[in-house]
């Protein structure tokens, strides 16, 4: 067994027993690594003796991840879910429940909401024994420049047979990061050899968007930020033409435009460095204090981190729209963490994301 695997069930043992001595409720595992239709499921439970299933999303070293990714992939499961992890600290056990997240800890913490049955228990210390984290293959990928790289391969596949020079101007890297980069997605499990050729396939989507998508605010994001700015007009951004200043509308903004499901309360761009001080004396964006009270409303700014392209997905939007790619919204979003903003999250991944960048095995 590989040894994150084995981590894993040490993990789901673990938490098994607990909720057993704390609260007498006996989970019992009945499937282990099944699919269900493009749904890859760690572990399904049954809670007895009611026989009602849950799926579980295994997650090792829980605290120090995205709490907006770890509900948003709970939420995504086939059928009810509920995280199995190492450690829930008092405060993320709050949020999951706000958030009606199933959970349950190695330590004994845990909330279940059942009509037969309701369990809440946090406060329980953290474990003595911290997992070891191990060498992990594919994690080149995930640092800066390798985020950038797979966020172009994501959202244009077909550059990943192509030559090493024009994914490079594609995807906006050095070509020598090229090499190491689609060394370390091979060795991870994400690139392998096409079918049809001698040359390279995308593999396991969903595991990379996740991967993409839990690093992409610890590793990248803040490397690119170059203010955060304020307004007191709510609709500022609906009289501006983004595409002015070479820009794209990030985040609820670009969920907004997407989905027409969310009104946006902070408004995130992306656009090139050059074109900062034009944009903030033509919006009269002013520098966010702490003295911005309820009638202000902030702006966050980051800059391009991809090529000017002009198509997306093939599907009928693109970048002249001034729209960041969904995946990228889709991160965003699930980066702030907000109740809000995960349901949106979830509307984006099922219209554009699952439908365009997953495909059937």
């Amino acid at each position: 067994m590989h040894y994150e695997n084995e981590i894993e069930m040490e993990v789901l043992g673990k938490a098994l027993r607990a909720i057993q001595r704390e609260a007498g409720v006996h989970l019992e595992i009945t499937e282990e690594t099944v699919r269900y239709g493009a749904h890859q499921i760690d572990v399904v439970l049954k809670l007895n003796p009611w026989g009602k299933k849950l799926f579980a999303e295994i997650k090792k070293w829980a605290p120090q991840a995205n709490l907006g990714v770890l509900v948003d992939q709970v939420r995504r499961m086939p059928g009810e879910g509920i995280l199995v992890a190492d450690y829930i600290n008092p405060n993320m056990a709050e949020k999951l429940r706000q958030e009606q997240i199933q959970y349950i800890d190695t330590v004994g913490n845990a909330y279940i909401k059942q009509p037969e049955l309701f369990v809440y228990i946090k406060g329980n210390p953290a474990p003595k024994k911290q997992y070891e984290k191990k060498p992990d293959a594919a994690q080149r990928a995930f640092e800066p420049k390798g985020l950038v790289l797979v966020y172009a391969f994501l959202c244009y596949e077909w550059i990943v047979d192509q030559p090493y020079r024009t994914i490079a101007d594609r995807a906006g890297v050095a070509v020598g990061t090229v090499g190491w980069v689609i060394n370390a997605l091979k060795a991870g499990g994400f690139i392998r050899k096409a079918e049809w050729n001698a040359g390279r396939k995308l593999v396991n989507h969903k595991e990379l968007i996740d991967r993409w998508v839990e690093a992409w605010p610890q590793k990248l994001k803040p490397k690119l930020q170059l203010g955060e700015f304020q307004t007191e007009d709510f609709l500022w951004w609906e009289e501006i033409d983004i595409t002015e200043y070479n820009g794209y509308w990030g985040g609820e903004t670009a969920a907004a435009k997407y989905t027409k499901y969310l009104t946006p309360q902070e408004v995130t761009i992306y656009l090139p460095k050059k074109e900062l001080a034009n944009l903030l004396r033509e919006a009269r964006l002013q520098k966010a204090d702490d003295r911005g009270g309820t009638n202000t409303y902030k702006v966050h700014i980051y800059e391009r981190f991809w090529p000017k392209a002009t198509e997306y997905l093939d599907n009928g939007y693109d970048e002249e729209r001034g729209l960041v790619h969904p995946l990228l919204a889709y991160a965003d979003l699930l980066a702030t963490g907000d109740v809000r903003n995960v349901e949106a999250a979830k509307n984006l991944y099922e219209q554009y994301i699952e439908r365009e960048l997953i495909p059937e095995d």
